[in-house]
């Protein structure tokens, strides 16, 4: 089985291209940049007959480093993504490796270049704003430690008809319940409503662990210890679970440096994903233009790119700015006599190809 190790090593006989990626392939790296890398592999098209589908992509946890296989690659060079067909365009002092195979690639990838690239890197920018104003409420409302508990999604409505409101439910928090001492019915024909019954001591409790499990009440004890209804809202506790899952995944995974201006409150946006909206609008437009991406900027390209990165544009100044670069894109697409779309035929034929070409180099079929 290929591993991410025999490819890090180069040891790996399917490896075809490694490069380093990233704000160090585009010009924008700071000393706080992750190291970036990306890279293809090869996959023996006896695999593709085999019943386990052979892997699409090996990555290490944070996705710092990603190899894609060669048919991966083609599949989304097929469809106009961005980040793989950069790698088509990589600068020269950014490579590492690049077998036979890989400059193959690379003299055919003219078939790639259609006027789809320009809605796509408009559609990746456009994912970057989304991303930048979703983690700018994380950074503004940092969340505690502690995951939200099910009692905080819980209101009890109190059975007494001396009640000046009466049916009116309360947090479970205000009504000084301790679960721990009730036990749970399901009430009937209403949904997440429960009835309960007051046992003290003597109650197993109504949530066990994650799971709320109701109890059948003796006859007896219906009127005797039944004290109220609970309202459970089980979904809105799920949620709210998955969310603070989330945001210390992301807590625990980022680059702290990037988010210092954030929450010094020296901006109220990531900078960063917001340079790289540009950065791919700029992209989408050069190739509308010159008939390929950019990859490394320089000049007045890259000391836009990095005045946004260091937040001396405000949030309406960079969006001013993608709306025209977007303008161009749309004006530049249509006037251009590019193909429409890449020829899946011929991507498919490529992909063939190198297959061949890869497997009779090493003299032999190599490994499934």
């Amino acid at each position: 089985m290929l591993t991410l190790t025999a490819l890090w090593s180069r040891a790996a006989p399917e490896l075809l291209f490694e490069c380093l990626a990233g704000s160090r392939a585009y010009g924008t790296a700071s000393a706080a940049s992750d190291e970036d890398v990306r890279g293809i592999f090869a996959v023996p098209a006896a695999s593709y007959l085999q019943l386990e589908r052979p892997a699409e992509q090996i990555a290490d946890a944070r996705g710092n480093t990603v190899f894609y296989s060669l048919r991966r690659v083609l599949e989304l060079l097929a469809q106009a993504n961005p980040n793989i067909l950069e790698l088509l365009y990589m600068p020269a002092d950014c490579v590492r490796v690049a077998t036979v195979e890989m400059q193959m690639l690379q003299a055919h990838r003219h078939l790639f270049i259609s006027k789809q690239c320009a809605d796509t890197h408009a559609g990746y920018a456009m994912s970057q704003i989304k991303r930048a104003r979703g983690q700018n409420k994380w950074v503004n409302n940092p969340k505690p430690r502690t995951p939200p508990a099910k009692e905080d999604y819980c209101h009890v409505i109190p059975w007494s008809v001396s009640d000046s409101a009466p049916a009116r439910p309360i947090p479970l928090r205000s009504s000084g319940w301790p679960l721990g001492e009730y036990h749970a019915a399901k009430l009937e024909h209403v949904r997440d409503v429960y009835r309960l019954y007051h046992y003290g001591s003597a109650a197993r409790g109504v949530f066990r662990g994650d799971v709320l499990v109701c109890e059948s009440i003796p006859r007896e004890d219906e009127t005797a210890r039944f004290a109220g209804l609970l309202a459970y809202n089980e979904p809105a506790w799920k949620q709210a679970l998955a969310d603070h899952h989330n945001y210390w995944t992301w807590r625990s995974e980022r680059n702290d440096a990037r988010w210092q201006q954030q929450e010094r409150g020296e901006v109220d946006f990531d900078a960063k994903n917001m340079m790289h909206t540009v950065r791919l609008l700029l992209s989408g437009r050069s190739i509308m233009a010159n008939g390929e991406p950019i990859v490394r900027f320089s000049g007045e390209p890259l000391a836009l790119l990095m005045s946004i990165r260091e937040a001396k544009l405000s949030f309406e100044e960079i969006m001013s700015i993608a709306q025209d670069i977007l303008a161009d894109c749309e004006r530049l697409k249509g006037q251009s006599s590019l193909q429409d779309t890449c020829d899946q035929e011929q991507a498919s034929g490529l992909l063939m190809t190198l297959t061949q070409h890869w497997a009779e180099r090493l003299g032999q079929e190599p490994r499934a």
